[in-house]
C-alpha cells in the first residue's frame, strides 16, 4: 500500500502532476514512525468468468468499453494524497479533506491540520490518519463518519482498514511503548493489545476478519529490527511470532491466510502461522516499486541502480512461486493491482498487463499523469495535479 517509484518532475506547474513517489512516501512514513519511536524511547487467481463480469460492470457503470472516461477536478498541491472510495475521489492535503464525486462537486470538504496523511481505503470507508499526529478521520461515500484523537495528547503511528472494514489502529499509549486497536465496521473495538517491551509500527487486519498482524519494531544493538505478530482477535492469544530479518517492513498485506511484507532490502509471504513461503532478498539490487493488491498474485520492480530506468518487473503467486518477469528500459512512475489485472504507469503510456505479464491494454496519452489508482472492475485513475481521469481497458 500501497502501494512505487516514480520521480517527481521539475518545471512548470503541469509538470507537476509527477507526484512524489508512492515507495518514497512509504519510506518517509516509516523514517517518521521510527523518529517517533526513537524520541519516545528516549523518552487465489479470478477465472474468466469473473474477467467477463468486470468488464459488464464496467459497461453498466461507465456506459463505455474502451478508452477513457469521465475526470474529477481538484486544486493543485505538490502534498495531495489520493484515494478511490467507490465511485468518488478522495483528495488529502495536510489542510484540506475533500471527497469529490465525478461530476466535480464536493460531498464533503474538511478543513484539517495534519502533518503526514496516510489513506486506507476498505470496502465502504476511508480512514485518513496522521501518522505522527493525534487526528485519526473516518469517511464512508457520505463524507465524515467520526473523528478519533489519541490520548493525552500522544500520537498514532498507523490506521488501516481491511476489505470489511475492520480497522487496525497503532498508537502511543501512556505507560506502555504503544498500543494495537482493533474496531469492526460500526466501530466498536473488538481488540487490544498493549506492549510493554516493543513499539508497534503497523498493523492490518485479515480478509477473513480473525487475526491482526503488526510489526514489532525495536532498537537492537543501534539497529532497528522488525519482528511481525499474529494476534487472533477473538482470543487475544499471540498465534505467530516472525522475526523481519535486516530489514523494516514498509508495506504489509494479506490474501487469505497469507501474510505478504515488503522491507527495504526483501520480500517475504509467509501464513498466519508462521510458516515461510518466501523471503526474497534484494542483494545488490534497489527496489523502484511493488503492488502487493492482486487477487492471487504480488508485483515487485527492482532494478541495478538506485535511479535509472532499467528494472527487471517480477509477479509472484501467494506460495511464493515465480509466475513471470519482464525487463522494463521505460521509466516507471507508478504500479498498482487489482483483480488479476496489473497496471503500470511509464513517462508517456499505461499499459495494463495480465499477472503472467502479458500486455492487455494499453493507453499512450497520459498526460501528466504521475500517479494511478486501480478499481475492484478493472478501471484505472490517472493522477495528475489538477484532475485524474478513469481509463476503461
Amino acid at each position: 500500500m500501497a502501494k512505487d517509484g516514480r520521480h517527481s518532475a521539475p518545471g512548470t506547474a503541469a509538470e507537476q502532476s509527477k507526484k512524489k513517489p508512492r515507495l518514497l512516501r512509504h519510506l518517509l512514513g516509516l523514517a517518521l514512525v521510527a523518529g517517533v519511536v526513537l524520541g519516545a524511547a528516549a523518552l487465489t487467481t479470478m477465472g474468466e468468468d469473473s474477467v467477463h463480469f468486470a468488464s459488464l460492470r464496467r459497461w453498466l457503470m461507465y456506459g463505455e468499453t474502451s478508452g477513457t472516461g469521465d475526470a474529477f477536478v481538484y486544486a493543485a498541491d505538490p502534498d495531495n494524497r489520493f484515494a478511490r472510495l467507490g465511485d468518488h475521489l478522495l483528495v488529502v492535503s495536510p489542510n484540506v479533506l475533500r471527497l469529490l464525486q465525478s461530476n466535480g462537486a464536493a460531498i464533503c470538504e474538511e478543513a484539517v491540520r495534519m502533518t503526514s496523511p496516510q489513506i486506507s481505503v476498505g470496502a465502504r470507508q476511508a480512514a485518513v490518519c496522521d501518522v505522527g499526529g493525534g487526528v485519526l478521520y473516518l469517511l464512508d461515500r457520505n463524507g465524515l463518519r467520526r473523528t478519533m484523537t489519541a490520548e493525552n495528547g500522544l500520537c498514532y503511528y498507523s490506521a488501516r482498514l481491511n476489505g470489511s472494514d475492520y480497522l487496525a489502529v497503532t498508537e502511543q499509549k501512556g505507560g506502555f511503548k504503544a498500543s494495537l486497536s482493533v474496531y469492526d465496521s460500526t466501530g466498536r473495538q473488538v481488540f487490544q493489545f498493549d506492549s510493554y517491551d516493543s513499539y508497534l509500527s503497523d498493523a492490518i487486519v485479515t480478509e477473513d476478519c480473525r487475526y491482526a498482524a503488526a510489526v514489532s519494531l525495536e532498537a537492537r544493538e543501534g539497529a532497528f529490527a522488525s519482528t511481525l505478530l499474529v494476534y487472533d482477535l477473538l482470543s487475544a492469544e499471540l498465534v505467530s511470532s516472525r522475526p523481519i530479518r535486516d530489514g523494516l517492513v514498509l508495506d504489509l498485506n494479506n490474501s487469505r491466510d497469507r501474510l505478504l511484507a515488503v522491507c527495504d532490502r526483501r520480500f517475504s509471504i509467509a501464513t498466519t502461522a508462521g510458516e515461510s513461503l518466501l523471503d526474497r532478498t534484494f542483494g545488490n539490487l534497489y527496489l523502484h516499486g511493488y503492488a502487493l493488491t492482486g487477487d492471487g498474485f504480488s508485483a515487485l520492480l527492482l532494478g541495478r541502480y538506485q535511479s535509472g530506468n532499467v528494472c527487471t518487473l517480477t509477479t509472484y503467486d501467494m506460495d511464493g512461486g515465480e509466475i513471470a518477469s519482464l525487463d522494463l528500459t521505460e521509466e516507471v512512475l507508478d504500479l498498482d493491482a487489482r483483480g488479476d489485472r496489473l497496471a503500470v504507469l511509464f513517462s508517456d503510456s499505461l499499459v495494463v498487463y495480465t499477472r503472467d505479464l502479458q500486455e492487455y491494454a494499453r493507453l499512450d496519452d497520459t498526460g501528466y499523469a504521475g500517479t494511478i489508482e486501480m478499481g475492484e472492475d478493472g478501471s484505472v485513475l490517472l493522477i495528475a495535479s489538477t484532475e485524474a481521469q478513469r481509463f476503461l481497458p
